[in-house]
């Protein structure tokens, strides 16, 4: 990738000149930046963008041929336009022009892919952007940027050979590893401080998701210590009091896993209420999983804090067809949560060996009668 410096020009050539290569279908227009009240517009022509240009560049009386006209080019096609542009974009920050108005404009009439650039030499406030050095510092602000650029894509790629099986879990381990992810209609754009890295195809990420599981080995291997590091808090009695907070203690758990395993947990939830599921990033096994892979977090909460199982269990209540009593008793209780099941009906017992008529017989006998004092 190159970079060179051409004229400059009091009339902003650069902008007819670049009009000129669309008009035609030699050029394409990738960015209009900083124009202030022109972005508003629905049709601009080519003396707008010159007017507003020299506009700006009027302040500073001093400055005779105050356009900035560059060219950044790479060798072949592979490099498409919108990573030209990303590059156009970095490198220009670098000069100094980040905060210009400028024009990034895309050729394809030649075997180079390249793009133009062109703004002026005049900042908002009136001073002239500095020029000192121009040609060499702008081939090491390019290196610089060629250099990042990279060095991003190169971790970009290195994280795509992970293990996952959903699309969801590829943005969760992009965005956990400092890029952000945006969709746009079939695609997945990647960007890392605010400037795109690289945009993949949601076909592609599917593709790379099909047929891939987890080591179950590994998985066991996880469970095991993650019983182990739950075990030793729970043995921590102050841990039980109604008084701690389970996404307290759910950091701290994933504090450990992560020093003891290397594996990082991304608990999810809504509107700040207690977690309903996690997501483990394995990266000594460069693998995504999902957590009740591993241990339901049901399981986990119920050993850091008994006193949010009900909030993450759906408990069953017992039914008892005998004594309405031991139903109340067990739900408040709350000693199991296995679902719904029965107690044997209790029958009446009835013994033949009770004198009915000697103990009842002389209250039937005076049944209807007055009642009389015989004293």
């Amino acid at each position: 990738m190159i970079v060179k410096i051409l004229s400059s020009s009091a009339t902003f050539a650069g902008v007819r000149y670049n009009h000129e290569k669309m008009r035609s279908g030699k050029g394409e227009l990738l960015k209009i930046w900083n124009f202030g009240s022109l972005m508003g517009l629905d049709k601009i022509g080519p003396q707008d963008y010159i007017n507003y240009l020299k506009a700006v560049s009027a302040v500073n009386k001093r400055i005779n041929k105050p356009q900035f006209h560059a060219v950044i080019s790479v060798k072949g096609k592979t490099t498409s336009k919108q990573e030209l542009l990303d590059t156009a974009e970095k490198w220009m920050a670098k000069m100094g022009y980040g905060e210009n108005p400028y024009l990034v404009i895309f050729h394809n009439d030649t075997e180079n892919n390249h793009v133009h650039i062109v703004s002026t030499r005049i900042d908002k406030n009136g001073k002239k952007i500095s020029s000192a050095f121009e040609k060499l510092r702008s081939v090491r602000a390019l290196s610089n940027v060629v250099k990042w650029e990279q060095a991003d894509k190169a971790r970009l790629d290195k994280l795509l050979k992970y293990s996952f099986t959903t699309v969801a879990q590829v943005r969760t381990l992009l965005e956990r590893s400092g890029f952000d992810v945006r969709f746009e209609k079939e695609k997945m754009e990647v960007s890392q401080s605010g400037k795109l890295t690289s945009t993949l195809k949601i076909t592609d990420i599917e593709s790379l998701c099909s047929g891939q599981g987890n080591d179950k080995n590994r998985c066991r291997q996880l469970k095991a210590i993650f019983s182990k590091i739950l075990n030793e808090r729970l043995s921590k009695q102050d841990l039980l009091s109604p008084k701690s907070d389970i996404r307290f203690e759910l950091q701290g758990f994933s504090r450990m896993v992560k020093k003891k395993t290397g594996a990082e947990l991304i608990f999810h939830s809504k509107d700040n209420k207690i977690p309903y599921g996690y997501t483990i990033i394995d990266h000594p096994s460069k693998s995504v999983m999902k957590g009740s892979e591993v241990m339901h977090l049901r399981d986990i909460i119920s050993f850091l804090n008994l006193e949010y199982q009900n909030d993450m269990v759906t408990l069953g209540y017992r039914i008892s067809l005998a004594d309405p009593a031991v139903e109340v008793n067990y739900i408040l209780s709350g000693l199991e949560s296995a679902g719904f099941y029965e107690e044997p009906i209790r029958t009446l017992d009835l013994q033949e060996d009770i004198d009915d008529e000697a103990i009842l017989g002389r209250n039937r006998q005076r049944k209807g009668k007055a009642r009389t004092n015989t004293r």
